[in-house]
Parts: C-alpha cells; structure tokens; sequence
C-alpha cells in the first residue's frame, strides 16, 4: 500500500467528520454510525475494559479529539487542503468561545465531561452509567493538552485560558495535610470532597503545571508560579529511594491496588511534563524551570529503575514499593482502563528523550517498538483504535529520530494491517471487531499515525506532522 493511499483513506475519514461538524458549528460528534456517518443516538454498548462513564454520548471532547485536529493543520500544508486548517479553527473557535464559559472556568473535557451537541450545554458522563443517581459536573484532565493547543484556545480566546488556569485550584481539596484529586466540580468553586483514596495521580500534577506554566507566560500572574511550586514540592517529598512515586500518595491498608504501589509509567509522566513544562518558562523563570529539570532527571532514573526486563517484553505498569517487584505490567495491543498499552509509556519516553537526551529512555522505547514490529495482532479481542494509532506514532517516532528504515518498514507493514482491520470503511471503528466510531476509544490517535508514517514514507524526515505526545 503506497503512502498516498493511506492518506487518501485518513481525508476520506475526516472529510466525513467535517461534514457532520457543520451541523454543530464545527465541533465532531463522539460515536458516530459507519453506514450512515450520523451520530448514534442510541449510545451502543460499552466494550471490555471501557467505562459508560468515561463516553460521551451525543457530545464532542476535545481531549480526544486533538489529535486528529493536529493531523488536519498538518495535512492542510502537506496537501495543499487550507480547508482543513479553517475546519480545525472553526472547531477550536467554537470550543473556545462557546463551551468554556463554566461557573468555575474548567472545561468540559476530559474523562467525566463533554460538551452535549443536542442540548448545547455541558454534559456529565457519569449520568451515562446504568442506573446513575445524582452526579456533579466534574472535571478530569484525561490527558496533557499540548502546547499547540493551548495557543490556539489562546488565540481565539484569552480569558478562557486564564480562567481554566485559575479554575483547577478546585483540584486542592479541603482539610490538612495539603492534598489534590485528579477531579474538580465544574460547575461549583469549592474544593473536591475527600474520600478514602486521594486519587492524587502524579500525571495529573504534571498536567496542571503545564497548565499553570502557559497560563503564566501569557497573564504574567504570580498566583500560577506559586501554584507550580506548590505541586512541584508535592509529589517531591513523597518519592522513594528510587524516585518512584505511588500510584497515589493516600489509600486505605487494606487496598491490595493502591496501597504502597508504586506507578513508574506516571512517574516518568510527571518528570516529562517537568521537562515540558521547564523548557517554557526558562526565559522567565530560570531558577524554578532548573529545579524543574534536577528533579525530573530524578523521576525519569526512578522509572527505569523499575523492575522492567526489555529482553523479556515485560514492561513495568506498576510495582510494589517496599520491594520494587513487579505488581502489574502494559500490554502491547489490548489496552483497558487502568492499563496503558507499552506503546503508550514508549513514546513519552521519546518525548523525555527528545527534550533531554537519555539513552536509557530510548533504548526502553527502542524495545517496545521491536515488539509492536514482532507481535502479532489479536483476533480474539476489542482493541481500542488508541493502541494502533500509538502504536504507529510509536515506530513513526523512532524513524523520525533515527532514520533507521527498519522503523518506516515496519511502520508501513503496520499500517496496512491495521487499515485492513480498522480503516475497512470510510470512518475508522472505535476498536476492533466493532461497527461504529467513537472519540474515547482514540480513533484520533490512529488517524494522527496513519498521517504520520505516510507523510514520512511520501517525503521523508523532518515529518510535518509532529508525534503526539499528550497520552501519558
């Protein structure tokens, strides 16, 4: 399959995506019918592994829908489609200056939150459970919003930047000591309540400092730095002597999941958006982006200092601290939720590589990319188009670093497999095995990777079309 048929199949996909937009000012609908190319009115079931409370059910998130609309100002120039560069804006626009206008300035995106097409208002995915009782609006980050998109919403509307910066200091919760959760109410300023878990994940502090970082550089307000430092000296305090952190830093005796487990996938998270989030602010703030950069040297060696065997593919998911014994590992296709495909882990860590040369991390990425050559997909599971399209921006990534044909080839062969699979119609399947599209399954990643190696194979490195490095 040449590079311009797999590009001709990603247009295709997004030409449909655009056209059914335009009935809602531009924003895509989440679950979308592949004969009809119409929203699903009636939500279909929930695959293995997927939660109905993370959907969202006749509505759009942008959180998992960037990828996709960074591939379309991509192709806009490789292709010479200005129209999809004024689609992507339109889209943005409208989030921008229609959706974010909530009580507390957080948006609704993410994990538990969506912006609902039909009703024009925010929308809650918990009330998408079966048998849902009362809920409150809430906020989850799902994944890191890369830079380009913070200065597009930037562009098309200042405040709702600045507002989203001071709305997730409803992420503290209340009570002593200092504390976070990776949820915060949308649609009321007072702290989250506190439960017998603080589901104070370490990627999300990474989140909330980019957040924080951008916000600064664009208001000047001190009260952001402040809030940096703040979650910087958090998670600090709480590594091990690996400089592994936990999973999250409060659970109940008694929960053989949490409670003393460390987490080194979000630990490399939270040291890569340290990274990120330093190489944005060093012009301003040169002595905190330095602290920021010796402590996620610290965490980047604590990941791999977990108890991984890249000979073995056995790539460390979770571990138990007191030992540093394997607890839970990745899975390479397959993934559900509360397990990261390796694929996923692998490429931050070409992102950590890439912002400060580590060996160490690409020879971890470097492993994981022989095996997505090396292993075959499953036939017997629902695999979540996030897995493929990972996987390709995985091997797409170690070409574009290295120039190593073994990368490209290998990126192309997979790409053939997965378009025969996911790719069979006009719009991708969520997973697969299954007959609709939909946005929380990652489709978005899968159209980015396709893009991604048929740009690469077509014209070579430097691609114009950049990894996306926001699953983390």
């Amino acid at each position: 399959m040449n590079p311009e048929t797999i590009l001709e199949k990603v247009c295709r996909a997004l030409d449909i995506a655009i056209g059914l937009g335009a009935n809602y000012e531009g924003l895509f609908p989440s679950i979308i019918d592949r004969s009809t190319h119409q929203m699903m009115v009636d939500m279909p079931p929930a695959i293995a592994g997927q939660r109905d409370g993370d959907r969202s059910h006749l509505g759009c998130n942008l959180i998992h829908d960037q990828a996709a609309l960074q591939a379309m100002y991509a192709l806009a120039r490789a292709l010479g489609r200005p129209d999809y560069a004024r689609a992507a804006d339109r889209y943005l626009q409208r989030f921008a200056t229609h959706c974010t206008n909530t009580i507390t300035g957080i948006f609704p995106w993410g994990e538990h939150a969506y912006w609902h097409l039909v009703e024009d208002r925010v929308a809650d995915s918990y009330q998408l459970r079966e048998g849902a009782g009362s809920s409150k609006m809430t906020h989850d980050h799902l994944r890191q919003a890369p830079l380009w998109l913070w200065e597009k919403l930037h562009a098309f509307n200042p405040d709702c930047v600045e507002r989203f910066a001071e709305g997730i200091d409803g992420h503290w919760t209340a009570g002593e000591p200092l504390e976070y959760i990776r949820h915060a109410y949308i649609d009321e300023k007072r702290p989250y309540v506190r439960g017998a878990r603080s589901c104070d994940f370490p990627r999300h502090g990474g989140f909330y400092i980019f957040d924080w970082a951008f916000a600064h550089l664009q208001t000047g307000r001190t009260d952001f730095v402040e809030q940096i430092a703040t979650m910087l000296d958090y998670w600090w305090q709480k590594r091990d002597g690996l400089g592994l952190l936990q999973a999250e830093s409060r659970s109940p005796a008694d929960d053989e999941n949490f409670y003393r487990i460390n987490a080194p996938g979000q630990t490399l998270s939270l040291g890569v958006s340290l990274l990120e989030s330093a190489a944005l602010i060093t012009g301003a703030l040169p002595d905190l982006a330095a602290r920021m950069r010796e402590r996620a040297a610290v965490y980047i060696e604590g990941f791999l200092k977990a108890p991984h065997d890249l000979q073995r593919g056995i790539y460390v998911l979770l571990s138990h601290r007191d030992s540093n014994e394997v607890k839970g590992t990745m899975a390479i296709w397959g993934s559900v939720y509360g397990n990261w495909p390796a694929c996923y882990v692998a490429l931050l860590a070409l992102c950590g590589h890439r912002l400060r040369t580590h060996p160490g991390l690409f020879e971890w990425a470097a492993a994981v990319g022989d095996r997505y050559i090396e292993t075959d997909f499953p036939a017997d599971i629902n695999v979540p188009a996030m897995d493929a399209g990972l996987g390709l921006g995985l091997l797409a990534d170690l070409y574009d670093l290295t120039g190593e044909t073994r990368w490209l080839d290998g990126g192309v062969a997979l790409a053939e497999q997965l378009m025969e699979i996911y790719m069979d119609g006009e719009l991708p399947r969520g997973a697969s095995g299954i007959d609709w599209y939909e946005s929380q399954m990652g489709p978005s990643f899968l159209l980015h990777g396709l893009a991604r190696i048929a740009l690469l194979a077509r014209d070579g490195r430097p691609c114009i079309l950049a990894a996306d490095y926001t699953a983390r």
